[in-house]
Protein backbone atom coordinates (compact mmCIF):
# COMPACT_ATOMS: atom_id res chain seq x y z
CA UNK A 1 0.00 0.00 0.00
CA UNK A 2 3.12 2.54 0.62
CA UNK A 3 4.40 1.75 -2.35
CA UNK A 4 1.25 2.30 -4.25
CA UNK A 5 0.95 5.95 -2.47
CA UNK A 6 4.24 6.70 -2.91
CA UNK A 7 4.19 5.71 -6.80
CA UNK A 8 0.66 8.06 -7.09
CA UNK A 9 2.32 10.48 -5.18
CA UNK A 10 5.02 10.84 -8.01
CA UNK A 11 2.67 10.54 -10.69
CA UNK A 12 1.19 13.55 -9.40
CA UNK A 13 4.05 15.62 -9.04
CA UNK A 14 4.73 15.17 -13.08
CA UNK A 15 1.11 15.94 -13.32
CA UNK A 16 1.02 19.12 -11.58
CA UNK A 17 3.85 20.30 -13.56
CA UNK A 18 2.29 19.59 -16.87
CA UNK A 19 -0.70 21.32 -15.86
CA UNK A 20 1.35 24.58 -14.54
CA UNK A 21 2.75 24.69 -17.67
CA UNK A 22 -0.28 24.32 -19.73
CA UNK A 23 -2.11 26.68 -18.01
CA UNK A 24 0.98 29.43 -17.47
CA UNK A 25 1.18 29.52 -21.07
CA UNK A 26 -2.70 29.70 -21.99
CA UNK A 27 -3.19 32.19 -19.38
CA UNK A 28 -1.06 34.76 -20.61
CA UNK A 29 -2.05 33.97 -24.17
CA UNK A 30 -5.39 35.63 -23.27
CA UNK A 31 -5.98 39.09 -24.85
CA UNK A 32 -5.52 41.99 -23.10
CA UNK A 33 -2.92 43.61 -20.70
CA UNK A 34 -3.76 43.11 -16.92
CA UNK A 35 -1.88 46.41 -16.46
CA UNK A 36 -4.14 48.39 -18.53
CA UNK A 37 -7.30 45.90 -17.00
CA UNK A 38 -6.22 47.30 -13.45
CA UNK A 39 -5.89 51.36 -14.58
CA UNK A 40 -8.73 51.13 -16.94
CA UNK A 41 -9.08 53.12 -20.26
CA UNK A 42 -7.73 56.06 -18.88
CA UNK A 43 -4.51 55.44 -17.46
CA UNK A 44 -1.41 56.57 -19.23
CA UNK A 45 0.75 54.29 -21.03
CA UNK A 46 3.49 55.65 -18.46
CA UNK A 47 1.42 54.43 -15.24
CA UNK A 48 0.49 51.11 -17.10
CA UNK A 49 4.54 50.75 -17.62
CA UNK A 50 5.24 50.82 -14.33
CA UNK A 51 2.80 48.84 -13.40
CA UNK A 52 4.19 46.57 -15.78
CA UNK A 53 7.32 46.73 -14.46
CA UNK A 54 5.93 46.40 -10.35
CA UNK A 55 4.07 42.66 -11.49
CA UNK A 56 7.79 42.01 -13.70
CA UNK A 57 5.02 41.60 -16.83
CA UNK A 58 8.29 43.16 -18.87
CA UNK A 59 10.19 40.49 -18.56
CA UNK A 60 10.24 37.51 -21.24
CA UNK A 61 7.81 34.90 -21.11
CA UNK A 62 10.63 31.65 -19.96
CA UNK A 63 11.61 34.37 -17.15
CA UNK A 64 8.46 34.51 -15.87
CA UNK A 65 7.55 31.22 -15.71
CA UNK A 66 10.44 29.90 -14.08
CA UNK A 67 9.71 32.72 -11.36
CA UNK A 68 5.98 31.55 -10.54
CA UNK A 69 7.31 27.87 -10.55
CA UNK A 70 9.50 28.38 -8.08
CA UNK A 71 6.75 29.86 -5.84
CA UNK A 72 4.58 27.15 -5.58
CA UNK A 73 7.61 25.21 -5.03
CA UNK A 74 8.29 27.12 -2.08
CA UNK A 75 4.71 27.00 -1.27
CA UNK A 76 3.89 30.51 -2.61
CA UNK A 77 1.58 31.71 -5.02
CA UNK A 78 2.51 35.56 -5.18
CA UNK A 79 0.50 38.50 -5.32
CA UNK A 80 -2.81 39.03 -6.74
CA UNK A 81 -2.63 41.84 -9.76
CA UNK A 82 -6.28 42.78 -8.91
CA UNK A 83 -6.14 43.00 -5.52
CA UNK A 84 -2.32 43.72 -5.27
CA UNK A 85 -0.56 43.50 -2.80
CA UNK A 86 -2.56 41.07 -1.72
CA UNK A 87 -0.94 37.39 -1.11
CA UNK A 88 -3.24 34.94 -3.54
CA UNK A 89 -2.98 32.48 -0.51
CA UNK A 90 -4.68 35.05 1.52
CA UNK A 91 -7.62 35.32 -0.73
CA UNK A 92 -7.93 32.05 -1.40
CA UNK A 93 -7.70 31.35 2.43
CA UNK A 94 -10.62 34.03 2.65
CA UNK A 95 -12.49 32.87 0.00
CA UNK A 96 -12.21 28.78 0.46
CA UNK A 97 -14.65 28.46 3.28
CA UNK A 98 -17.35 29.92 2.12
CA UNK A 99 -17.79 26.73 -0.81
CA UNK A 100 -16.16 24.38 1.25
CA UNK A 101 -18.92 25.17 3.46
CA UNK A 102 -21.89 24.94 1.27
CA UNK A 103 -20.70 22.38 -0.99
CA UNK A 104 -19.78 19.95 1.48
CA UNK A 105 -23.35 20.44 2.72
CA UNK A 106 -24.61 19.67 -0.43
CA UNK A 107 -22.58 16.76 -1.02
CA UNK A 108 -24.20 15.54 2.97
CA UNK A 109 -27.82 16.21 1.34
CA UNK A 110 -27.07 14.29 -1.56
CA UNK A 111 -25.49 11.42 -0.12
CA UNK A 112 -28.18 11.20 2.41
CA UNK A 113 -31.15 11.08 0.30
CA UNK A 114 -29.68 9.71 -2.51
CA UNK A 115 -28.42 6.19 -1.28
CA UNK A 116 -31.38 4.82 0.74
CA UNK A 117 -33.99 6.44 -2.22
CA UNK A 118 -31.71 4.07 -4.71
CA UNK A 119 -32.04 1.24 -2.10
CA UNK A 120 -35.72 1.10 -1.73
CA UNK A 121 -36.41 1.82 -5.59
CA UNK A 122 -34.42 -0.93 -6.18
CA UNK A 123 -35.47 -3.74 -3.78
CA UNK A 124 -39.46 -2.41 -4.49
CA UNK A 125 -38.42 -2.53 -8.55
CA UNK A 126 -41.49 -1.00 -10.53
CA UNK A 127 -43.45 0.41 -7.51
CA UNK A 128 -44.62 3.81 -6.49
CA UNK A 129 -41.23 3.99 -5.18
CA UNK A 130 -39.27 2.92 -7.81
CA UNK A 131 -41.18 5.36 -9.93
CA UNK A 132 -40.73 8.10 -8.17
CA UNK A 133 -37.28 8.01 -7.52
CA UNK A 134 -36.71 7.37 -11.45
CA UNK A 135 -38.94 10.41 -11.77
CA UNK A 136 -36.35 12.49 -9.01
CA UNK A 137 -33.30 11.10 -11.15
CA UNK A 138 -34.36 12.18 -14.62
CA UNK A 139 -35.47 15.93 -13.63
CA UNK A 140 -32.70 16.90 -11.18
CA UNK A 141 -30.41 15.52 -13.84
CA UNK A 142 -32.31 17.53 -16.54
CA UNK A 143 -32.32 20.55 -14.84
CA UNK A 144 -29.45 23.16 -15.07
CA UNK A 145 -27.90 24.57 -12.18
CA UNK A 146 -28.15 28.43 -12.74
CA UNK A 147 -31.72 27.83 -14.06
CA UNK A 148 -32.52 26.23 -10.55
CA UNK A 149 -31.11 28.70 -8.86
CA UNK A 150 -33.01 31.27 -10.07
CA UNK A 151 -36.12 29.45 -9.77
CA UNK A 152 -35.36 28.66 -6.19
CA UNK A 153 -34.53 32.84 -5.93
CA UNK A 154 -37.63 33.43 -7.33
CA UNK A 155 -40.32 31.41 -5.60
CA UNK A 156 -38.94 30.50 -2.31
CA UNK A 157 -36.64 33.60 -1.28
CA UNK A 158 -38.93 36.41 -3.37
CA UNK A 159 -42.62 35.04 -3.95
CA UNK A 160 -42.60 33.17 0.02
CA UNK A 161 -39.77 34.91 2.30
CA UNK A 162 -38.49 32.16 3.89
CA UNK A 163 -34.87 32.75 3.40
CA UNK A 164 -32.96 35.79 1.86
CA UNK A 165 -32.29 35.45 -2.10
CA UNK A 166 -28.36 36.12 -0.58
CA UNK A 167 -26.70 34.55 1.85
CA UNK A 168 -25.63 36.81 4.94
CA UNK A 169 -22.95 35.14 6.20
CA UNK A 170 -20.44 35.59 3.17
CA UNK A 171 -16.78 35.16 5.20
CA UNK A 172 -15.95 33.50 7.82
CA UNK A 173 -14.22 29.52 8.93
CA UNK A 174 -16.56 27.18 9.33
CA UNK A 175 -15.16 24.34 10.77
CA UNK A 176 -16.20 24.63 14.64
CA UNK A 177 -19.55 22.38 15.40
CA UNK A 178 -21.36 25.45 16.37
CA UNK A 179 -20.35 27.55 13.42
CA UNK A 180 -21.25 24.57 10.44
CA UNK A 181 -24.51 24.41 11.32
CA UNK A 182 -25.15 27.68 12.39
CA UNK A 183 -25.20 29.39 8.65
CA UNK A 184 -27.12 26.50 7.54
CA UNK A 185 -30.49 28.41 7.18
CA UNK A 186 -28.59 31.44 4.77
CA UNK A 187 -27.29 28.65 2.14
CA UNK A 188 -30.13 26.37 2.54
CA UNK A 189 -30.79 27.66 -1.42
CA UNK A 190 -26.84 27.20 -3.09
CA UNK A 191 -27.30 23.68 -1.27
CA UNK A 192 -30.55 22.59 -2.85
CA UNK A 193 -29.24 24.36 -6.42
CA UNK A 194 -25.69 21.98 -6.00
CA UNK A 195 -27.46 19.10 -4.45
CA UNK A 196 -30.11 18.52 -6.40
CA UNK A 197 -27.73 17.32 -9.77
CA UNK A 198 -25.69 15.19 -7.50
CA UNK A 199 -28.68 13.41 -5.67
CA UNK A 200 -30.12 12.50 -9.07
CA UNK A 201 -27.09 10.67 -10.23
CA UNK A 202 -26.39 9.02 -6.95
CA UNK A 203 -29.95 8.02 -7.05
CA UNK A 204 -29.93 6.39 -10.52
CA UNK A 205 -26.36 5.24 -9.85
CA UNK A 206 -27.09 3.29 -6.42
CA UNK A 207 -30.72 1.83 -8.31
CA UNK A 208 -28.86 0.46 -11.46
CA UNK A 209 -25.97 -0.93 -9.24
CA UNK A 210 -28.57 -2.35 -6.64
CA UNK A 211 -30.90 -3.90 -9.25
CA UNK A 212 -27.61 -5.78 -10.53
CA UNK A 213 -25.93 -7.10 -7.33
CA UNK A 214 -29.48 -8.28 -5.50
CA UNK A 215 -29.41 -10.64 -8.84
CA UNK A 216 -25.96 -12.13 -7.79
CA UNK A 217 -25.79 -15.72 -7.16
CA UNK A 218 -24.59 -15.35 -3.97
CA UNK A 219 -26.94 -12.93 -2.36
CA UNK A 220 -29.43 -15.81 -3.38
CA UNK A 221 -27.03 -18.27 -0.88
CA UNK A 222 -27.33 -15.27 1.62
CA UNK A 223 -30.68 -15.80 1.66
CA UNK A 224 -31.18 -19.01 1.40
CA UNK A 225 -28.89 -19.59 4.69
CA UNK A 226 -31.81 -17.70 6.72
CA UNK A 227 -29.97 -14.25 7.00
CA UNK A 228 -32.88 -11.47 7.12
CA UNK A 229 -33.94 -9.35 4.51
CA UNK A 230 -32.43 -6.16 6.39
CA UNK A 231 -28.87 -8.16 6.20
CA UNK A 232 -28.91 -9.24 3.38
CA UNK A 233 -29.60 -5.89 1.43
CA UNK A 234 -27.45 -4.06 3.52
CA UNK A 235 -24.14 -5.86 4.51
CA UNK A 236 -24.20 -8.21 1.16
CA UNK A 237 -26.01 -6.23 -1.49
CA UNK A 238 -25.06 -2.52 -0.41
CA UNK A 239 -21.32 -2.84 0.20
CA UNK A 240 -20.60 -3.94 -3.02
CA UNK A 241 -23.12 -1.48 -4.52
CA UNK A 242 -21.29 1.32 -3.18
CA UNK A 243 -18.09 0.98 -5.26
CA UNK A 244 -19.46 2.48 -8.63
CA UNK A 245 -21.40 5.00 -5.54
CA UNK A 246 -18.39 6.13 -3.89
CA UNK A 247 -16.54 7.01 -7.57
CA UNK A 248 -19.49 9.26 -8.38
CA UNK A 249 -18.83 11.03 -5.42
CA UNK A 250 -15.43 11.35 -5.45
CA UNK A 251 -15.90 13.09 -9.25
CA UNK A 252 -18.93 15.18 -7.34
CA UNK A 253 -16.14 16.57 -4.78
CA UNK A 254 -14.41 17.69 -8.03
CA UNK A 255 -17.61 19.22 -9.61
CA UNK A 256 -18.20 21.60 -7.19
CA UNK A 257 -15.54 23.94 -8.64
CA UNK A 258 -17.76 23.86 -11.58
CA UNK A 259 -20.51 23.96 -10.13
CA UNK A 260 -19.39 26.92 -7.68
CA UNK A 261 -19.20 28.87 -10.62
CA UNK A 262 -22.60 28.97 -12.14
CA UNK A 263 -24.18 29.13 -8.48
CA UNK A 264 -21.86 31.62 -6.68
CA UNK A 265 -22.83 34.02 -9.51
CA UNK A 266 -26.50 33.72 -9.22
CA UNK A 267 -26.50 33.75 -5.69
CA UNK A 268 -23.70 36.39 -5.29
CA UNK A 269 -21.74 34.31 -2.83
CA UNK A 270 -18.03 35.37 -2.38
CA UNK A 271 -16.38 32.25 -2.89
CA UNK A 272 -13.75 30.18 -4.66
CA UNK A 273 -16.15 30.14 -7.67
CA UNK A 274 -16.52 33.81 -7.89
CA UNK A 275 -13.15 34.14 -7.12
CA UNK A 276 -12.08 32.39 -10.89
CA UNK A 277 -14.53 34.17 -12.81
CA UNK A 278 -13.11 37.71 -11.76
CA UNK A 279 -9.75 36.19 -11.54
CA UNK A 280 -10.34 35.30 -15.72
CA UNK A 281 -12.24 38.87 -16.59
CA UNK A 282 -9.65 40.70 -14.56
CA UNK A 283 -6.63 39.12 -16.09
CA UNK A 284 -5.40 38.26 -12.85
CA UNK A 285 -3.13 35.69 -14.25
CA UNK A 286 -1.51 34.40 -10.55
CA UNK A 287 -4.68 33.83 -9.03
CA UNK A 288 -6.13 31.65 -12.16
CA UNK A 289 -3.15 29.46 -12.00
CA UNK A 290 -2.88 28.94 -8.30
CA UNK A 291 -6.63 27.77 -8.43
CA UNK A 292 -5.86 25.46 -11.47
CA UNK A 293 -3.10 23.88 -9.82
CA UNK A 294 -5.36 23.52 -6.30
CA UNK A 295 -7.82 22.18 -8.53
CA UNK A 296 -5.49 18.98 -10.50
CA UNK A 297 -4.45 18.29 -7.05
CA UNK A 298 -7.37 17.88 -5.27
CA UNK A 299 -8.13 15.86 -8.34
CA UNK A 300 -5.35 13.45 -7.85
CA UNK A 301 -5.86 13.80 -3.51
CA UNK A 302 -9.52 12.87 -4.14
CA UNK A 303 -8.43 10.05 -7.14
CA UNK A 304 -6.20 8.83 -4.66
CA UNK A 305 -8.72 8.58 -1.49
CA UNK A 306 -11.39 6.74 -3.95
CA UNK A 307 -8.87 4.39 -4.33
CA UNK A 308 -7.69 3.21 -1.33
CA UNK A 309 -11.92 2.96 -0.39
CA UNK A 310 -11.99 0.64 -2.66
CA UNK A 311 -9.74 -1.59 -0.87
CA UNK A 312 -11.56 -0.54 2.17
CA UNK A 313 -15.21 -1.51 1.14
CA UNK A 314 -14.17 -4.76 -1.07
CA UNK A 315 -11.02 -6.50 -0.19
CA UNK A 316 -10.56 -8.24 -3.48
CA UNK A 317 -9.58 -5.42 -4.72
CA UNK A 318 -6.46 -5.16 -2.49
CA UNK A 319 -5.50 -8.23 -3.36
CA UNK A 320 -5.69 -7.61 -7.59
Amino acid sequence: MREYIAKKLAIAVLVLIGVYTITFFLTFMLPGDPARVSLGQHGSEEAVELIRQQWSLDEPRYVQYVSYLQLFIQGEMGKSFRYYPRDVIELIRYRFPVTAYYGLWSIIFAVAVSIPLGVAAAYKQNSIIDNIAVLISQIGVSLPNFWLGMMLIAIVAVRLGWVNPVPEVQYGYYWTPIGFFASLKDYILPILTVGTGMLASNTRLTRSSMLEIIREDYITLARAKGLSERTVVLKHALRNALIPVVTNVGLQFLLLVGGAVLTETVFGINGIGKLYIDAINYRDYPVVIALTLIYTGGVVLINLIVDLLYAKIDPRVSLR
